[in-house]
């Protein structure tokens, strides 16, 4: 007698062959496989030191960043995260066309090989020769030490120059290696971190993940920054500025003045430097009036002078120029300044406001044939007829002067009167009135 469960071994195996089909029909209309697309993945490169084994240095021409399409249940795809995949460059596997395949791989072990597609599938390098040349490294020093002082020296710890190493055509590029200290509200000397940067020939930042630096010995340059060392100056305002006269002028002419202008400098230098000046800068160019028959000006670079020390300096962003007035008189001239109070006014328009130019002092200049004694402002008298200034304009009039016996005027003396209309105010009761 056959057991009761080998009876109708048939149907059953047919019952659950059809029972799984079924699972399956439902399973794939409750989860059914779909697509997705997973954009900008990056690619990692791995093994770069196989191309440095030959010397050469490479640079991805391609994208460095790829399209995923997986293909699974949606159950799956909806758990994955661009995170999950890791795309790889193995530069041990660069072919002869300077390509290289790509493989991926998913954190997801339900995510096999098979249900990925990467676009592109390879990525595109660029094999170049690899240089190192030898660049000085400039100091660049950012923001303000307290007020009173400036940054006098720096120096950086590892040398003055670095070792940069990289592709041919980035070397040939650099422009200049800067070092940028920041030296904000610092008040004594000072050894600060400084990070370099390279700049191209056009001044424009080059990428430095390309470009291995080391220091001069050869050391490799951690995050690519340097020490440095920062020495501040002590600033001193208010030093005197003079000049060195020499030669005699043409006979018959005298030297009556010299003066310069600004009259003081403002400095940066070490203590030791600033005490040795004891106040005074005087300027290594002279000033010569050999043969010389007329006042004249000269500009003279202050730079010039402090180019003999190095422990001096002007301040930061000042002019470096003076100018040197000499002045020159025959024999027996002078020149005396007339204030404008001393003038003596005659018929001043009413309703009239007026400025004069000269607005303090009147130049005037006279001449005496023989020795006399001294002549003083108040041995002269000048006035001044404005009755033309009755209306709005500019007038240049005549200054009448009258001198010591014995002494005459060498030039025209002459004021500027700019005159304008006075301003009028209504009074209380409406009336115009004077301001």
């Amino acid at each position: 007698m056959k057991h009761r469960w080998t009876r109708n071994l048939s149907l059953k195996l047919l019952s659950l062959v059809v029972a799984f089909l079924i699972w399956i029909l439902i399973d794939n209309i409750d989860n059914p496989t779909r697509s997705r697309l997973f954009r900008d993945v990056q690619i990692q490169v791995v093994n770069g030191e196989s191309v440095a084994e030959i010397d050469k240095v490479y640079d991805i021409v391609s994208e460095e960043s790829v399209v995923l399409k997986v293909t699974e249940r949606k159950s799956v795809l909806d758990k994955l995260s661009q995170s999950d995949f890791t795309v790889t460059a193995d530069l041990e596997n660069l072919n002869e066309m300077n390509t290289v395949p790509l493989s991926v791989t998913c954190s997801d072990p339900s995510v096999s090989w098979d249900d990925i597609e990467v676009v592109p599938s390879s990525m595109k390098v660029q094999l170049e020769q690899r240089k190192q040349s030898e660049f000085v490294v400039n100091v660049s020093v950012m923001g303000q030490p307290e007020k009173g002082f400036e940054v006098g020296r720096t120096e950086i710890v590892q040398g003055k120059t670095v070792q940069i190493a990289g592709p041919e055509s980035m070397l040939n590029r650099i422009g200049q290696v800067v070092a940028s200290v920041n030296v904000s509200r610092i008040t004594n000397d000072q050894r600060l971190n400084a990070t370099l940067s390279v700049y191209d020939k056009n001044g424009d930042p080059m990428q430095m993940n390309r470009l291995q630096v080391k220091d001069s010995s050869g050391a490799l340059l951690a995050e690519n920054s340097v020490m440095v060392d920062v020495s501040l100056w002590e600033v001193r305002n208010d030093i005197d500025v003079e000049v060195e006269v020499t030669g005699t002028p043409v006979e018959g002419y005298r030297m009556t003045g010299v003066s310069v202008m600004p009259e003081t400098v403002n400095l940066v230098g070490t203590k030791e430097a600033l005490d040795a000046l004891e106040g005074k800068l005087v300027l290594k160019e002279k000033i010569s009036v050999d043969n010389v028959s007329e006042s004249f000006i000269r500009d003279i670079d202050i730079t010039e002078t402090l180019a003999d020390n190095d422990e001096l300096r002007l301040v930061s962003e000042a002019d470096p120029v003076v100018a040197v007035s000499v002045q020159i008189e025959q024999s027996g001239d002078r020149t005396l300044r007339i204030p404008l109070s001393n003038l003596e006014v005659q018929n001043r328009p009413e309703g009239m406001d007026l400025a004069f130019s000269p607005a303090d002092e009147l130049p005037v200049q006279v001449h005496s044939d023989e020795q006399k004694g001294v002549i003083t402002i108040r041995d002269i008298k000048a006035s001044i007829d404005l009755g033309v200034c009755t209306e709005p304009g500019i007038y240049e009039i005549p200054v009448q002067i009258e001198l010591p016996e014995g002494y005459t005027l060498t030039s025209d003396v002459n004021l500027v009167v700019t005159a304008e209309e006075q301003e009028q105010l209504p009074d209380e009761d409406g009336q115009n009135v004077e301001e």
